[in-house]
């Protein structure tokens, strides 16, 4: 996008979510598929026969490991972002 040629800052869209946002939502989903995944288990701990269930409880828990590399994604991404900006400022010696 063009920077404003009064001031030198760029401008963004404000559909533009900020990085954390995003982590929360993968969060939010991961803990929604948790405890959907805890409740199809208790069911599951009383009919350790039904292989319907066993099948579904993995796919659950595929889908939180997909939510939980997510979310490191993010908290890398987020960490490399803060990590220049700590390294332009200067101590007075």
């Amino acid at each position: 996008m063009p920077l404003s040629s009064n001031r030198k800052i760029a401008h963004t869209s404000p559909e533009v979510e900020p990085m954390v946002a995003a982590a929360g939502i993968w969060k939010k989903k991961r803990d929604d598929l948790r405890a959907k995944r805890n409740a199809l288990f208790e069911t599951y701990t009383k009919d350790p026969q039904n292989f319907h269930l066993a099948r579904e409880i993995k796919s659950i828990d595929d889908e939180i490991a997909d939510c939980t590399q997510h979310v490191e994604q993010e908290r890398r991404a987020e960490q490399r972002a803060a990590s220049p900006a700590a390294k332009l400022i200067t101590t007075p010696k």
